[in-house]
């Protein structure tokens, strides 16, 4: 069957894109590989425009809050769904230096619609330091927003491996299993380490664990401290999340397990709260912190978005927006890994070429 493009991938990445497309054209397939592990079905879905850390607005945040809140808002109400939520966040703060920085930036007019210091005490939470809030904070329910997807373009979906060495290029079009294709899209986040296209690519495989909790005691909004708790309902709590960069294996870990309580244990009374469960997923990071997002240097209409970590609810609209207008941002373009790209990557494209 002829199509206008291919889709490996339908996580986050691939499923905005695959709404986006379809406004284009309804010729399109996924390819998708189910994995219960991967970032997209694991991660939390809490979205705002800070660097908690530092304190700081992060990369183009406010630009990516903005878009992504009007793109899901739009979308829930176009769809007639409940995906997407605001809500009230707050960063315990764990000395004066942080409280010092968050007052200090809440006077900056930069800041001035996106954080604020709090001047209520939160109930049942150890904050002798005090907090701040975060006004423009949110949560995609990523789960249900992936689910959607996979029905809404079930006839568009093949859950298969994608085979690297099924795909051609002949005249212009890419061939794969007898279908053909004027343009191919990877969103295949960790997986892109075995592709043998892209693969000279930095992504780095971030673990990533979470736990899920009961407890009448935390309070009925996002906080965080280290961890953040993001309540999910019927006294329910998701805690998260660690990072480990070092950690490949694909299981749940008691010490991460002990990690994010000995950090929630910090702020509030760990004898107030029931573990009830725990996964985890792999991020693909990069290098620079920056994604990842081009054509490929050999093989034109071939292209890769990747590389978002933690961000793809907060980046993925906008990125994929600008894409999809020809203009990439040039600090996510992987032309700045050009001088990765190996010999084998090299023969494998030319290999695809008839």
């Amino acid at each position: 069957m002829d199509y206008e493009f291919l889709i490996v991938g339908q996580g986050i990445t691939g499923s905005i894109l695959a709404n986006e497309l379809a406004d284009i054209s309804p010729k399109f397939k996924i390819i998708n590989y189910e994995n219960v592990s991967s970032s997209s079905r694991v991660a939390a879905g809490i979205m705002h425009p800070m660097a908690l850390k530092r304190g700081t607005l992060s990369w183009r945040g406010k630009e990516f809050f903005e878009f992504s809140d009007k793109y899901y808002e739009n979308f829930d109400r176009l769809n007639g769904s409940e995906f997407y939520k605001k809500y009230s966040f707050f960063r315990i703060f764990s000395s004066f230096e942080e409280q010092n920085n968050w007052i200090g930036k809440s006077l900056d007019n930069i800041y001035e619609n996106v954080i604020s210091i709090n001047e209520n005490p939160i109930k049942n939470l150890n904050h002798s330091y005090g907090s701040g809030l975060v006004k423009t904070a949110s949560r995609l329910r990523i789960t249900e927003f992936l689910d959607f997807f996979k029905n809404k373009f079930s006839h568009n979906i093949s859950n298969n491996n994608f085979q690297f060495k099924k795909l051609e290029l002949n005249n212009k079009l890419f061939f794969y299993k007898g279908d053909s294709f004027k343009k191919v899209f990877m969103c295949q986040g960790v997986n892109a380490i075995q592709n043998p296209i892209f693969n000279y690519l930095p992504i780095i495989p971030n673990k990533g664990e979470l736990i899920n909790v009961k407890s009448k005691y935390l309070p009925n909004f996002i906080i965080n401290s280290g961890v953040f708790s993001l309540p999910i309902g019927l006294d329910k709590f998701t805690i998260g999340s660690t990072y480990n960069h070092r950690d490949h294996l694909k299981r749940n870990t008691k010490e991460a397990r002990e990690e994010l309580l000995k950090k929630l244990g910090k702020i509030t009374n760990l004898n107030k709260i029931d573990f009830l469960s725990q996964k985890y997923g792999f991020r693909p990071t990069t290098m620079d912190r920056k994604p990842l997002i081009g054509e490929h240097p050999i093989i034109k209409n071939l292209y890769i978005i990747n590389g978002m970590g933690s961000k793809a609810v907060l980046m993925a609209p906008l990125l994929i927006h600008e894409l999809l207008q020809n203009k990439i941002d040039a600090s996510v373009e992987i032309r700045r890994f050009s001088n990765k790209i190996k010999a084998e990557n090299i023969d494998f494209a030319n290999s695809l070429i008839h």
